[in-house]
């Protein structure tokens, strides 16, 4: 009855990604709430940007390292991230790792100078340079269609940052840090998909090289910032509030970087860029009702025009890949399709999703 399976198959890992998206929704929400909280809900006036950053990479690092522990002691059968020196030193996957730590302090800085609810708009211009590097990088051609998308995109911003200004006394440094977020976002998921094709190391072994080389390069770089000891003598150093936000955002950081390089390796950085403005909508619809905040027209229009162009940007990606798989049938007939797994596949916890036309 193979006929009868492989559908069943196709639907389950199908399932899976669906499942994995949403996780990221869930987790990387959580995140923006706690991180917002940790950064602008005390008026201790001491910045913890990196600080924050750096417990939830030791937070992921001594959780693997427990678990290791664990492992051993009670000689369970399961797989767990290895200290692999030549993954750690793949030139990718240290960039990768820099860019992400990169993504987490701008966002961390961004979070103090604007509200959840203009977090969107704040990062939407990730997509753009999403393109920008691609065509710079991997050589792909721009058509007018996808312009005309980007075009969408930069009016939509032009317009949520220029009306958050004159309704909510928008700081330049938030637009700031915002668009360098953005740019660390884009090129983090170009690197990570360079390692993943290359090495294939799986997901739980690039989640633990991000942390363990993300939290050996911020050990300098907290040290000169002087924030551990501002923390340390500052009364957020007592507050039981405090430390269990900063445990739950280092818990909910390695299972955010673990979801993020596992929706990657199932399907591609667009792919994830895309998961990413498709929460911040949802987030931006919870933050304004959260806060009971009425915000105007052209604030929305601004959100409404960002997501069109993402929109039909990724109507043209799919109509590109349709014309190119060949004919006319092939365009009217476009489907995602989950690759079945071979038993090495399942080992190394990868379930690729191809886009593939009918023919």
């Amino acid at each position: 009855m193979p006929s009868s399976k492989h559908p069943t198959e196709s639907q389950s890992r199908f399932f899976l990604v669906a499942i994995v998206i949403l996780s990221y929704w869930v987790v990387a929400m959580a995140m923006v709430f706690i991180n917002k909280q940790l950064i602008s809900g005390h008026d201790s006036g001491v910045d913890i940007s990196v600080f924050i950053v750096w417990v939830q990479t030791f937070i992921g690092v001594s959780s693997v390292m427990v678990l290791r522990l664990i492992r051993t002691y009670l000689k369970l059968k399961c797989d767990l991230p290895l200290f692999h020196l030549k993954s750690l030193l793949d030139q990718d996957m240290i960039l990768a790792s820099m860019l992400f730590t990169g993504t987490l302090i701008f966002n961390n800085l961004m979070l103090k100078y604007i509200s959840v609810a203009f977090y969107q708009l704040a990062r939407s211009l990730t997509l753009i340079f999403v393109i920008l590097f691609s065509s710079l990088v991997l050589g792909e051609k721009v058509s007018w269609k996808i312009i005309s998308s980007c075009a969408l995109i930069i009016l939509g911003f032009y317009i949520g940052v220029d009306e958050e200004i004159f309704s909510q006394g928008l700081h330049a440094l938030g637009v700031i840090y915002g668009i360098a977020a953005s740019v660390t976002a884009a090129l983090c998921g170009v690197f990570y998909k360079r390692v993943q094709v290359r090495e294939n190391p799986g997901s739980l072994q690039m989640t633990f090289n991000n942390q363990l080389i993300s939290f050996i390069a911020l050990s300098p770089l907290l040290y000169s910032t002087s924030q551990l000891s501002d923390f340390l003598q500052s009364p957020l150093a007592s507050n039981p509030t405090v430390a269990f936000l900063l445990m739950l955002s280092g818990f909910a950081s390695i299972l955010m970087g673990w979801v993020s390089a596992y929706l990657i390796s199932l399907t591609s950085p667009l792919t994830h860029n895309i998961s990413i403005n498709t929460k911040s909508v949802l987030q931006t619809l919870l933050a304004v009702l959260w806060s009971g905040e009425t915000r105007s027209f052209s604030w929305w229009l601004g959100n409404a025009l960002v997501m069109g162009g993402i929109g039909t940007y990724t109507a043209n990606k799919l109509r590109t890949s349709s014309d190119q798989a060949g004919g006319p049938r092939a365009r009217s007939s476009v489907q995602i399709e989950v690759k079945p797994l071979e038993p090495a596949e399942e080992e190394s916890s990868k379930f690729p999703i191809l886009i593939r036309t009918n023919r």
